[in-house]
């Protein structure tokens, strides 16, 4: 490995908390899953989800299932997602890693072998519990075929240290394993990818992950908009479609996921509006009018240099367009200059002026429920309300919320520290609402089911934070290996265990009060004390072990367990028997 690779590696073990002593080959399938899901998924995941390496992996390290553009782990997100969009767009992707030098013709074969047999008609018994899940939540998405789109992709990722070179046996050996696979009929045939990344491109991949996002076009056909309170300055134009494929797309030519505003609409894959801008774009008589038949792109960046037409524009979004871009990504091959976009470009360091923005240019079809949910007032009140533990004390048990999509990426150098809306809504709704069954939801689905209980005006800020703080703090347990990785499954289930431990089984208050206050100052305190946590993550452990082991449960895999209101409402009632029973000994 060389010295920027490695270099690379420590800050990227640095960033996410992992032990000093941990095997070097695992931070690396680490790392690499880590860059390369990110690369197709632009909201925060816990890379552990998609790491199946280990005894019976089938000869690769990563899996993921990625359905409608977003990175799924259950049979109901997959429902949920399908129901929002009516419909499917799967991509199955799977990674090999390998800290060696050199890419290897047999171990080439292995990888694509086990992608084969992945798919096949039963397993072999030796098959990891984390491949056993990834195949039966596969096989249930198959069963929804007559809702694809189209047929599947199936992205197979090679990564090693070495240096790719277009070796011709190796390519051959990729290209007869690519033929077997088109041979299932599984997917759709132009969507079979097999890509070798070598030490090179991971660098470039990992570097611009963590850079902000700068890039170069000739917008030559513009205008200069009046001056507007709270923005620097602005433009509006039209820009050939090639040129904009310059600002959306990575050195690779891949889509760049995190440039569009994933909390306000995602991509809304084969419907009417979509086929039709689709329809315009293949039909010759009326490409050229594509100017006027779309309604743009509006970009919202932080800064530009402009030198004539020649535009450096910096830390910037699309803000409304990702259906276009999307559709003109797909369509790159049959692009020319003589095809052009409707563009405005906006400077604004005012996060006021950018909502306002947001709002006004994602009113013209239909959008969710959780949309413009990070634009909400209780949202910047809730980030502020994380940001004011700023004490010594509280410095080892800060958090960071993250309310809009990679906001803090260049700030926050312990990236396990960040919380997202999404992991907020299941740690909320799991601790306080004793629904840890419910967090396999798409949580766009568990917001609108729970509407009137999540995120609600008089509720106070404490349990929100509290709910997290304690999963992070389990979470950093399991991490150094000081609980056992399988609990890993029930994190959901533990936090409404541990509050009944602490609390007892009665509601807890989540209105602004000073009942309610000392109520989680009182929580807060213990989870401040190591050894205090330690007895209470045992405690908890041992609660799910009674329950899992009894005779109505042990039959069911801890993949099924998590998702069985039943099992929730049997370790609740484990949990209040334990603390009378602690109480009693006392």
């Amino acid at each position: 490995m060389d010295r920027i690779t490695e270099a690379y590696l420590n800050d990227f073990q640095k960033e996410y908390s992992y032990p000093e002593n941990i095997e070097k080959p695992k931070l690396f399938e680490y790392f690499v899953n880590h860059c390369i899901v990110s690369r197709l998924h632009s909201e925060r995941f816990d890379v552990e989800d998609v790491s199946v390496g280990g005894s019976g992996d089938m000869a690769f390290d990563g899996a993921a299932i990625i359905v409608n553009n977003n990175l799924v782990f259950s049979k109901e997100e997959v429902d949920d997602l399908k129901n929002r969009l009516h419909g499917l767009d799967v991509k199955f992707v799977f990674i090999q890693s390998k800290t060696s030098s050199k890419f290897d013709s047999a171990e080439i074969g292995s990888f694509i072998f086990g992608v084969e047999s992945f798919f096949k008609h039963g397993l072999p018994k030796h098959i990891n519990e984390s491949i056993k899940a990834l195949r039966d939540l596969t096989d249930y998405i198959y069963k929804q075929s007559i809702d694809f789109v189209s047929n599947p992709s199936c992205l197979m990722y090679y990564v090693t240290n070495g240096r790719w070179e277009n070796d011709s046996n190796l390519v051959h050996r990729i290209d007869a394993g690519i033929e077997t696979l088109k041979k299932t009929e599984l997917f759709e045939s132009s969507k079979i990818e097999f890509i070798p990344i070598d030490a090179d491109n991971l660098k470039i991949i990992y570097k611009e992950l963590k850079n902000k996002v700068d890039k170069q076009i000739n917008f030559e056909k513009h205008t200069i908009i009046p001056q507007i309170d709270g923005v620097s300055e602005a433009y509006i134009g039209i820009l050939p479609c090639d040129e904009y494929l310059k600002l959306i797309c990575s050195s690779d030519g891949s889509l760049l996921k995190s440039l569009f505003y994933d909390n306000v609409r995602d991509f809304q894959g084969d419907n009417p509006v979509n086929r039709e801008v689709s329809e315009t774009l293949r039909n010759n008589a009326i490409r050229n009018s594509f100017v006027l038949l779309n309604n743009g792109v509006t970009i919202v960046a932080k800064s530009i240099q402009k030198t004539g037409s020649v535009f450096t524009i910096r830390d910037f979004q699309i803000v409304n367009g990702c259906q276009t871009s999307h559709i003109l990504y797909d369509k790159k091959a049959s692009l020319d200059n003589s095809i052009y976009l409707p563009i405005k470009l906006i400077v604004t360091n005012d996060e006021e002026v950018t909502n306002r923005i947001i709002k006004a240019t994602n009113r013209q079809t239909e959008v969710k429920t959780e949309a413009f949910l990070s634009l909400q007032p209780f949202q910047k009140a809730l980030e502020d309300f994380y940001n004011s533990f700023t004490s010594e004390e509280d410095k080892e048990y800060r958090l960071y919320y993250e309310r809009r999509s990679k906001q803090y990426e260049n700030q926050i150098l312990n990236k396990s520290k960040v919380v997202s809306i999404t992991y907020q809504i299941k740690c909320f709704v799991s601790m306080f609402l004793d629904m840890p069954h419910s967090t396999h939801r798409y949580y766009g689905e568990l917001l609108k089911a729970e509407e009137d209980k999540i995120f609600v005006d008089t509720h106070s800020f404490y349990p929100y934070y509290i709910s997290c703080l304690t999963c992070h703090l389990w979470e950093n347990a399991i991490r150094s290996d000081t609980i056992n990785q399988r609990y890993k499954k029930f994190r959901y289930h533990i936090l409404m265990v541990i509050r009944i431990l602490l609390k007892g089984v009665d509601k807890s208050p989540l209105a602004k009060s000073k009942k309610s206050n000392s109520y989680y100052v009182d929580i807060h305190k213990v989870l401040k004390d190591p050894s205090q946590v330690a007895i209470l993550f045992a405690q908890a452990i041992s609660i799910i072990d009674t329950v899992e082991r009894s005779d109505t449960y042990r039959k069911y895999t801890p993949a099924d367990l998590t998702r069985l209101k039943n099992f929730s409402t049997r370790l609740i009632q484990s949990a209040i028997e334990y603390k009378s029973k602690v109480i009693n000994d006392e």
